[in-house]
């Protein structure tokens, strides 16, 4: 039997919270959430409000500020702990589907071997409510291999995993800001089995001042490192992976966001 956990780290997310919650319930599928308050200074009072005799919500309010990646991994303990046998990231401003859930989990149950799924997502502008573009990764494990060496291969909100991948993997690193390239490379590189859906199971905002854009270049230059670390010379990907990320290290997020919205909207018409 499945036991699925939703993880969130949240940190003054107040207003999209509430629709985080909206977009769990949506899924009408058997959950636990896991709510990680990183010691904000806009606690998540609605939700605690509405939710404080549910049996399906658990939160946990750090004391200090400790960082996403150290949130989640907080989380990720305490979701297995409490019987958890499937693990979701869930980000506080991203919104799940509704087909999310029952989709991944019907993977998972007829796939026994795998184990990490993600999908696709609507990319929007949180500002404005526009649709900038649709983000497809590549579906397949050996595709998904591939695409790994050149750049992220799942949208990391839309990844649910076995519990087994934290006990043969270890823990989300909190000293990074590519914690999610980072742990995903570990756990391709570990063989664990990995899959993205086809079908679009989220929401995902961008915001102008979130870490992806503010920090994107720490961001890249520490995929670049992830990379080298994983570095197969025998493997012509790995190398063109080093140089795309090179190029993305020399070109504004600002640009890569309007060419992607411009040719999804190309592609579209």
């Amino acid at each position: 039997m499945q036991k699925l956990a939703v993880v969130t780290p949240y940190h003054n997310d107040i207003e999209t919270i509430e629709a985080v919650m909206d977009g769990l319930i949506s899924n009408n599928v058997a959950l636990e959430w896991y709510l990680v308050d990183d010691a904000s200074s806009k606690p998540p009072t609605p939700i605690l409000e509405k939710l404080k005799d549910s049996g399906w919500f658990t939160y946990i309010r750090n004391e200090d500020n400790i960082g996403g990646a150290a949130s989640l991994t907080l989380g990720i303990k305490c979701a297995i702990a409490e019987g958890a046998n499937l693990i979701a990231i869930n980000d506080a401003d991203d919104i799940s589907y509704p087909n999310r859930f029952p989709e991944q989990i019907k993977a998972f149950e007829e796939d026994p071997d795998l184990m990490v799924i993600g999908g696709a997502a609507d990319m929007v502008d949180f500002d404005t409510g526009e649709l900038l573009w649709r983000a497809y990764h590549p579906e397949t494990d050996s595709e998904i291999r591939r695409k790994n060496r050149l750049n992220a291969a799942f949208v990391h909100s839309t990844i649910t995993y076995r519990s087994g991948v934290f006990e043969k993997c270890g823990d989300y690193r909190a000293n990074t800001i590519a914690y999610d390239y980072d742990f995903i490379s570990r756990v391709l590189s570990h063989g664990c089995k990995a899959r993205n859906l086809s079908s679009c199971v989220l929401k995902y905002n961008i915001r102008r001042n979130s870490i992806s854009v503010s920090k994107r270049r720490r961001q890249v230059s520490y995929r670049l490192k992830t990379q080298l670390r994983v570095f197969d010379p025998l493997n012509v990907w790995s190398y063109i992976g080093v140089a795309r990320t090179i190029a993305a290290y020399m070109v504004s997020s600002s640009v890569t966001n309007s060419t992607k919205s411009l040719l999804y909207q190309i592609n579209s018409q």
